[in-house]
């Protein structure tokens, strides 16, 4: 039985947000310090600067998931919990950009899909193993999600999975091409 183990994205958005801004927000307290004498500002400034980027780093560094696949089953395994999935219940694996995984998950927690019901455990779940900030909980406010969806390797870096029980996961892997195609080979083995 052969493994196969992928390493998730990382993406530092939050971080680099802050490292451009942080020149920003500490000028106006060298400019207030240049003329009036007071640093005071710009030590408050700073201390801000700081902050914020010490919460944009532990955001952006904050999730450390693994995936393993082998012929039996997908090993989801996130802060040293591991979720184990028999290939038999995934119903499809498709690549999916950072948007359209947005959309998903908005159609899907409002109830659009009349199917079925999302319960909020199901939507936590959905992202649970997501590395990369698909725009909903970043400290950018929406701001950068456009241009980050724009990049050329946001087209296709999430995989989505679907599970037969109607629930769904978003993956990030590095190199989630493979992922799907593995998936897909061992279900049509079985």
């Amino acid at each position: 039985m052969s493994t196969k183990r992928y390493r998730t994205l990382r993406v530092w958005h939050n971080t680099l947000l802050m490292v451009w801004a942080a020149p920003f927000v500490v000028l106006p307290g060298v400019i207030a310090g240049a003329y009036g004498g007071h640093f005071e500002l710009l030590q408050v400034l700073a201390g801000l600067a700081v902050v914020g980027l010490v919460v944009a780093n532990v955001r952006d560094r904050r999730r450390k998931c693994h995936y393993s696949l082998d012929d039996e089953r997908l090993i989801l395994e996130r802060n040293g919990k591991e979720r184990s999935i028999d290939l038999g219940a995934i119903s499809d694996a498709s690549l999916i950009d950072r948007a359209a995984g947005r959309e998903y998950l908005r159609e899907w927690s409002s109830g659009r899909d009349r199917e079925r019901k999302a319960d909020p455990a199901a939507i936590e779940e959905y992202a649970k193993y997501c590395t990369v900030d698909i725009g909903i909980t970043s400290l950018t406010l929406g701001l950068g999600r456009s241009m980050i969806d724009r990049l050329p390797n946001a087209k296709t870096d999430l995989v989505l999975i679907r599970l037969g029980d109607g629930s769904a996961l978003l993956l990030s892997p590095v190199h989630s091409q493979d992922l799907v195609e593995r998936i897909s080979r061992k279900k049509m083995q079985r």
